[in-house]
C-alpha cells in the first residue's frame, strides 16, 4: 500500500504546485487616486474603468484623499469621479499607477 501512495502524493504535490499559479503572472495592477484637495467639500465616488469601458473598481474619497485599488486590469483605464476631470492611465504590473483628480484642466 505504501508504495502506491508515495507517487500518488509526488503527483498530488506537482499538481497543487501548477493549479496554485506557481510562477504563474498576475495579470492585474495597482492604482493610487487622488482627489485635489480644492475640489468641493463633499466626498466622491472614484470609479476605475478597463479599457473595455467595464467598471474594474470603485471607491468613495474626500478632498485632500487617496484611494488605491489593487486587482485593476493591465493596460489603458479610466478614472471619473462626478463633477471632477476624466483622467487616463496605464496599468502596469510593475509599478503603482499615480492619478490626481482636479476640477481644473479638463
Amino acid at each position: 500500500m505504501s508504495r502506491r501512495l508515495a507517487p500518488v502524493l509526488a503527483l498530488g504535490g506537482a499538481a497543487l504546485l501548477l493549479l496554485t499559479g506557481c510562477g504563474a503572472h498576475d495579470s492585474t495592477g495597482q492604482v493610487s487616486v487622488t482627489v485635489s484637495s480644492s475640489a468641493a467639500d463633499h466626498p466622491y465616488e472614484v470609479k476605475v474603468f478597463a479599457s473595455t469601458g467595464k467598471l474594474s473598481e470603485h471607491q468613495r474619497v474626500f478632498p485632500g484623499g487617496t484611494a488605491d485599488f489593487a486587482g485593476v486590469p493591465l493596460g489603458e483605464v479610466t478614472i471619473r469621479a462626478n463633477e471632477l476631470c476624466t483622467q487616463q492611465t496605464t496599468v502596469t504590473n510593475e509599478r503603482v499607477a499615480t492619478v490626481t483628480l482636479t476640477t481644473t484642466g479638463c
